[in-house]
């Protein structure tokens, strides 16, 4: 066996040897122990969720405000609220958390190219980015999609049918199945409980 062969075997041998003494050594390091979550910083603290649901009821509040904002800027047509939901959502940072959606939609005629011109200076001068998007195999439909940061995602769109609204509130981090449970015993809570005779 040449000199350069034993070498390699030699240098082979001393980074097994390394790499198994780092392993080993990696065994030996003492566990972190991680200090419990109480008080406000545990996301499930009734206190917390409380305060979240709270939080989101007001991004409900003024989702609603700028629905009827966004509603009169288009013009005088009877719109139909057509449900408010909650959904699942992630914040600018990443967290997970929950926002509503609302869908509105009326069937009056509107001037297409002019409503959504008008939605779109509106929610921009709100802050929000915007972007249209035609479809040729949709001729005569057009949606406008527009965003903020860590906030609402919206469309608009509008046909010879109709025009229709879709708003997403704010995201509300927090865990999520401890803010549907709070939101839960809030309802059911403030329904009047059925009369026995």
């Amino acid at each position: 066996m040449s000199y350069e062969s034993k070498a390699r075997l030699k240098a082979r041998g001393i980074l097994a040897a390394l790499f198994c003494a780092g392993i080993a050594l990696s065994a030996c390091t003492p566990a972190t122990t991680e200090i419990p979550m109480t008080g406000s910083s545990n996301p499930s603290d009734p206190a917390t969720v409380k305060a979240q649901v709270e939080e989101l009821k007001q991004a409900l509040t003024d989702l609603h405000a700028f629905k009827v904002e966004t509603q009169q800027a288009i013009g005088p047509q009877t719109w139909v609220d057509k449900g408010t939901r909650n959904m699942d959502c992630r914040t600018s940072d990443g967290q997970d958390g929950v926002n509503y959606s609302i869908l509105t939609q009326t069937p009056d005629a509107v001037d297409l190219e002019a409503s959504v011109s008008v939605v779109r200076a509106f929610w921009e001068s709100k802050g929000f980015t915007t972007r249209t998007e035609t479809n040729p195999r949709e001729p005569g439909l057009i949606r406008l999609y527009a965003n903020e940061n860590g906030g609402h995602l919206l469309s608009y769109f509008a046909n010879i049918k109709g025009s229709g609204l879709e708003m997403n509130s704010a995201c509300v981090a927090g865990d999520q199945t401890a803010i549907y449970k709070e939101l839960d015993r809030q309802e059911a809570s403030a329904s009047p409980s059925p009369s026995t005779k």
